[in-house]
């Protein structure tokens, strides 16, 4: 018990200094609540819906209006724009007012009635991948429809029954089983994957904060005359209450998802709850690291901000991480996030056996070890001496 009590004051001491200053308060109480008030509030809907576009009629028909009805009836989209011309309807999407243009070129009923094949131009904003998407599946989505219809229609009047007319326009069928997330849901993905990068990055930049501006301020020897020169008593100390306070904010986050918003949850509850407190320790373990090998307080935190930030892109959320150029691929590896990510998408949405879990459990041990075990030593003598080597 006697080798607790400098870890126990310098825990009380961290604690004290919590509350008595803005940015730790801010960055390990504050920001994480607002994360999580923000996304999921901001994917509530979880599939975006009625994105505006504009229609260039030059038919002017019962045909033309037809078509425009039905693809203002498609969930995804909403006809919000009759421009007089498509130069016009591009200068939309360019402003940003709309995600589309849809042009229906004229003689289109006439031509259509006479058996000719006609095009209707679908002119969309590929930088934007989810809007633009999701405008070209239901734009296609429509016109199939309609050309089914017609399709069917015409052999119906040379006295086709109703199920050959079917089976002579579409004489294979595709037949789709999606094994996770079956809604399409954007939010069951996307919320899993922000909150949890925002959630690592608090811890990052927190523990960074709470170390660095002790030997920004020249006190690395005090804190060893505390632990009679014990680095191990430092970090516990230092460490253990954002620890556990992290720990309860992120089974907050996880109930904001799968009770709250009632994301979909078939695996191990337990094991989750493992990955989470490895990813803490992760992260805190980097940030060890980065103070180690940063020259000054600012430095640390730009790498620690810069390597929580750069997680994301590692993950496989914005582009699988398979691929990725091999390089790129092994250096994913290195990043918390990725392991635990993969790991609550596993027992979330796939509903894996724990098994299939083990391998990232294994990686964050690993990753909670290495960093600060490289670091140990260049720790030891950044708290000898007292603080960085430059005080900006």
């Amino acid at each position: 018990m006697s080798k607790m009590k400098p870890s126990l004051r310098i825990a009380k001491r961290e604690i004290a200094l919590l509350f008595n200053s803005k940015s730790s308060f801010v960055l390990a109480i504050i920001l994480p609540f607002v994360s999580i008030l923000f996304f999921n509030t901001l994917l509530s809907e979880g599939v975006a819906r009625d994105l505006p576009v504009a229609v260039v009629d030059l038919d002017h028909t019962a045909t033309s209006r037809n078509v425009i009805a039905q693809l203002d009836a498609a969930p995804e989209i909403k006809i919000g724009f009759f421009p007089l011309d498509q130069h016009k309807g591009e200068a939309l999407i360019s402003l940003g007012k709309a995600y589309g243009v849809i042009t229906i070129p004229k003689n289109f009923e006439a031509d259509l009635k006479s058996g000719k094949q006609v095009h209707i131009i679908n002119q969309y904003n590929s930088n934007l991948l989810l809007a633009g998407g999701l405008e070209y599946k239901a734009f296609r989505k429509v016109i199939g429809t309609i050309s089914a219809g017609i399709n069917i229609e015409k052999q119906r009047k040379k006295g086709v029954s109703m199920q050959q007319a079917l089976v002579n326009y579409q004489p294979i069928l595709a037949n789709n089983h999606v094994l996770s997330n079956p809604f399409t849901n954007y939010s069951y993905y996307l919320n899993t994957g922000f909150l949890t990068m925002f959630f690592q990055l608090f811890i990052m930049l927190t523990t960074i904060y709470c170390f660095g501006a002790d030997l920004k301020y020249s006190k690395g020897n005090k804190l060893l005359n505390i632990t009679n020169g014990r680095l191990s008593a430092i970090i516990l100390g230092k460490v253990l209450p954002y620890t556990v306070w992290f720990l309860l904010v992120g089974i907050i986050t996880l109930l904001s998802m799968y009770v709250w918003q009632d994301f979909p949850f078939e695996g191990s509850k337990i094991t989750v709850l493992v990955g989470l407190l490895l990813l803490i320790l992760a992260n805190q373990s980097f940030a060890l690291f980065f103070i180690a090998i940063s020259g000054s307080f600012r430095e640390a935190l730009t790498i620690g901000s810069g390597f929580g930030a750069v997680s994301l892109s590692f993950s496989g959320i914005t582009f699988p991480i398979f691929g990725m150029p091999e390089v790129l691929q092994w250096l994913s590896q290195v990043f918390p996030f990725t392991h635990f990510f993969e790991l609550l998408l596993d027992q979330s949405q796939r509903g894996f056996p724990v098994f299939y879990s083990l391998k990232s459990i294994i990686i964050l041990v690993v990753l909670c070890i290495v960093p600060i075990a490289i670091s140990w030593l260049k720790l030891k003598r950044l708290f000898l001496k007292g603080s960085f080597n430059h005080s900006i």
